[in-house]
C-alpha cells in the first residue's frame, strides 16, 4: 500500500526534522521545505495529501505560499501553523483555502489526532 504523503513547511530546520521524524514513525511519506519555492515544487512533484504550513517563513508569507499551493492542487488539505493565535490571520487563511489553523506549541498527540481527522475525510486508510 502506498504511503500517504505529507509536506511540512517551516523555516526552522529543527521543527521540520522533529515533525518529519514524528510522522515517519507513523508510516507517512514525509517531505520538508524551508521556503515557499521549495514547498510549491515539492507539491508539484510529490503530490502530498496534506501540508503543514508555517504562517511566517523567513522571506515570505505563508499565506502567499498557501495561495500558490492551492493553485497546484485545490483539493490538498492545508493546516496553517503559527506561534500567534491571530483572528485576522485565521480568517485570511480560511479564505485562501486552509483547512485548519493550529498554534505552536502543540503536543504530538494533538497533531496526530488532527492529522487523522483531516485525512479521514479523504477516505484513506487510518494510521
Amino acid at each position: 500500500m502506498e504511503k500517504i504523503a505529507i509536506l511540512v513547511v517551516d523555516d526552522e530546520k529543527e521543527i521540520c526534522r522533529l515533525t518529519q521524524s514524528f510522522l515517519a514513525k507513523r508510516d507517512y511519506a514525509v517531505f520538508t521545505a524551508t521556503d515557499g519555492a521549495a514547498a510549491v515544487e515539492l507539491t508539484k512533484k510529490e503530490r502530498p495529501r496534506l501540508v503543514l504550513l508555517d504562517v511566517r517563513l523567513d522571506n515570505e508569507s505563508g499565506m502567499e505560499v498557501l495561495r500558490r499551493i492551492k493553485e497546484v492542487d485545490k483539493n490538498i488539505k492545508v493546516i496553517m501553523v503559527t506561534a500567534l493565535d491571530d483572528e485576522e490571520s485565521i480568517r485570511q487563511a480560511k479564505s485562501l483555502g486552509a483547512d485548519d489553523y493550529i498554534a505552536k506549541p502543540f503536543t504530538a498527540a494533538y497533531l496526530n489526532d488532527l492529522l487523522l481527522q483531516k485525512l479521514s475525510g479523504l477516505g484513506l486508510p487510518q494510521k
